[in-house]
């Protein structure tokens, strides 16, 4: 006849075993982060952030690599806005993080500013974007990247009245080698400078991932 303690064991194992499942979901729910939308900039691809995409994704943010679908903020900022909706509702209503790269961030300021993402985002974070707008591109017609002309309507109404709104977290970050990385927007939380950086490239660096991912987890990258 088996004993009260052979009877014990195996209950005390089940026990323990339901214990150390729920604890684990309950760390792998606390390890998961926002949803981190991904915007390339001007003749860009989403591929450029490939490796971001991965670092974010091993840091717990599920990562979205939008494909823009021209050179007009805009639209562009209308595709965001549909993108950052389908995330939001994959992802139980939860707010997003916005990354864009070079002209890629003022496609996403002008979704948080005009089209209601101030309120469905929690971090801005832009590499490499001329905020008050680049001097070359007026040489450019506006739907083809001409509305980075610093006197073009876009940018003049992008930094007009508030040009951080809402209670996201505003962060700046640039290359040495940006012709515009002295741009500063009102209301910025942090602004950072690496040495020595290609444009193009800031996207799939370690430096500018490790700073975007300081900047999401709310420091200031140095």
């Amino acid at each position: 006849m088996p004993s009260r303690r052979q009877h014990v064991g195996p209950l005390l194992i089940a026990a323990l075993s339901l214990l150390t499942g729920l604890c684990t979901g309950q760390q792998a729910q606390a390890a998961q982060r926002e949803p981190v939308i991904l915007v390339h900039g001007w003749n860009g691809t989403p591929a450029v952030f490939d490796q971001m995409k991965t670092a974010l994704e091993q840091a717990g943010h599920p990562a979205y690599a939008i494909d823009l679908p021209g050179e007009e903020n805009l639209a562009n900022a209308e595709a965001i806005k549909n993108l950052v909706d389908q995330v939001r509702q994959a992802h139980n209503g939860s707010k997003v993080s916005l990354v864009g790269h070079s002209m890629g961030g003022l496609s996403a300021r002008h979704y948080l500013k005009f089209l209601g993402g101030a309120e469905q985002t929690l971090s801005y974070v832009s590499m490499g974007t001329g905020q008050l707008g680049y001097w070359p591109a007026c040489l450019l017609q506006p739907g083809q990247g001409g509305q980075m002309c610093p006197a073009n309507s876009f940018i003049k109404q992008l930094n007009s009245g508030d040009p951080t709104p809402g209670p996201v977290r505003y962060t700046v970050l640039a290359s040495s080698l940006d012709e515009t990385r002295n741009d500063v927007i009102a209301g910025t939380s942090c602004r950072a400078e690496f040495p020595g950086l290609p444009h193009a490239d800031e996207p799939r660096t370690p430096v500018f991932i490790d700073a975007v991912l300081s900047a999401l987890a709310g420091q200031c990258p140095s």
